[in-house]
Formats: structure tokens, sequence, C-alpha cells
């Protein structure tokens, strides 16, 4: 069942955020870490929630399971730009022995309806190349490449 986030939901988001950020710390060892433990990783969470981020959850047998981050973002007029309002999905995770059933598909079609209904007429990811379940999943549900964001270490 998917429902809106409660505050019941943080250990549990804790946790899939937890493998979530392990997966990117791996590949991406000179941008994410793994030092957070669960009290910081939901303190992350309710911080986000603070700030305007919303948070749909899949709760099976009491226990979210999946949950799904995002963010309406009004874009003001510019000389180049039209007004408009985008929903960034900030993340989505789902527990691993809960993958392969569809509960990201669902997730994402109700933060469409969601973000509609917020007046948003467009949304908006981030997904790095390494991570193509996440690719794939954003695809299925209609997203397409509209712009490449290339980055270069320094260091």
């Amino acid at each position: 069942m998917i429902d809106h986030f409660t505050e019941t939901d943080l250990p549990d988001m804790a946790v899939l955020l937890r493998g979530l950020n392990a997966q990117h710390a791996a590949r991406l060892p000179q941008r994410f870490h793994e030092r957070a433990d669960a009290t910081a990783l939901g303190g992350f969470l309710q911080e986000r929630m603070g700030q305007g981020a919303r948070a749909l959850v899949y709760r099976a047998g009491g226990v979210a399971r999946g949950y799904l981050l995002w963010h309406p973002r009004d874009v003001p007029a510019s000389a180049v730009d039209c007004a408009r309002r985008v929903a960034v999905l900030e993340h989505i995770a789902v527990a691993p022995s809960w993958r392969r059933r569809g509960i990201g598909r669902r997730l994402v079609t109700r933060f469409e309806a969601e973000a509609a209904g917020s007046g948003c007429d467009a949304w908006v990811t981030a997904v790095h190349d390494f991570n193509a379940a996440s690719a794939a999943l954003m695809r299925q549900a209609g997203a397409a490449r509209a712009i490449d964001i290339l980055e270069k270490p320094l260091a």
C-alpha cells in the first residue's frame, strides 16, 4: 500500500536510504560516504521534509519497504525560460527483497499524480550512469534524456 510519509516511517526509510547510499558510495567514493548511522540518516530525511520535500511510502506489514522522496520547484520566467513548476524526484529506494514486484513503478505513478495535483507540469530526476536499474525504471515511466551533466574531478 502506498501512502504519505509519517514520522513512524523514518527508521525504515533510514534503512532503505543506507542501502541506496551504499550503492552510490561503492561506485563514487570521492562523492559519497557511508559514515552516517541510522539516526543521522533519519535526521537527513526529516530535514529534507522540513525543507518542503514530500515522501510517498510503500508499506507491507506495517513496514516501509520502499519510498520516493520529491519536492516541487518553481522555475521563474527569465529572458530565455518560461515560468513553470517541476517536480524533482530526489530519490527512490525499494528494499532488495521487495524489488522486481512493481513497487518502484507504483511509487512513480503515484508521484506523478501528486505532482500534477500540486501544479507541476513535468518531473525531473538525476540518475547516475552506473544505476541502470533506476534509469530503466525512469524510462519505463516515460522519462527521456533531457540534458547530460558531465563531471570531472579536479584532484
